[in-house]
């Protein structure tokens, strides 16, 4: 018995990985130019992997729920200081993922339900060229997300959308300020709403 719990207190301890959160495959490509952001609203499970940066290899999850913006709150999207006609806010919503867990830059609070600062704003890019893909991206963060803000530094975490499918949507993801920190790909699959 002795010998037993010797064997036990000399084996080294190995890192698992959380069986509560669920592997999800990364995914490229870009979206056609019928793609819509507004067929996103639901509520989701969400699942990120780090691909590089200080939690490269870990993984983390979370609930996302994202609604219309109301005609009220609609805003213009500005990049570097210039209106971008190409672009409309889509979604809203809220998430509870911790970004420390992949090595994210904290952007803001991802809980804040304000209009004029969200925790998650879905924007969706028209690109002018007939042949582009239209893009989705969800940038996480209230500070990243204040209206009437023009950020020219600070931290970013976006979620590109490469595919969209029934149950969910997948793309990758990165982080960081100026340059991309932490970087991967993630996964959201579509639950049962809550209301």
């Amino acid at each position: 018995m002795f010998l037993l719990a010797g064997v036990a207190a000399c084996h080294q301890a190995r890192p698992q990985a959380d069986p509560a959160v669920k592997p999800c495959r990364p995914s490229t490509g870009s979206l056609p130019r019928a793609a819509s952001a507004s067929g996103l609203a639901g509520d989701y499970r969400l699942y990120l992997t780090a691909t590089s940066g200080p939690a490269a290899g870990r993984a983390a999850d979370g609930a996302l729920g994202l609604r219309p913006v109301a005609d009220s709150a609609a805003r213009e999207i500005v990049v570097l200081g210039v209106r971008d006609t190409t672009s409309r806010a889509a979604l809203s919503g809220t998430t509870d993922l911790d970004p420390a867990a992949v090595g994210a830059t904290r952007t803001g609070s991802l809980a804040a339900e304000g209009a004029d600062a969200p925790g998650v704003l879905v924007i969706e890019r028209r690109p002018a060229r007939a042949d582009a893909g239209t893009e989705i991206m969800l940038r996480l963060g209230a500070d990243a997300n204040r209206r009437g803000v023009a950020r020219y530094d600070g931290g970013y975490f976006a979620l590109n959308v490469r595919a969209i499918e029934a149950d969910g949507f997948t793309g990758t993801w990165s982080s960081g300020s100026g340059m991309p920190s932490a970087q991967g790909y993630f996964c959201a699959e579509r639950v049962r709403s809550k209301e």
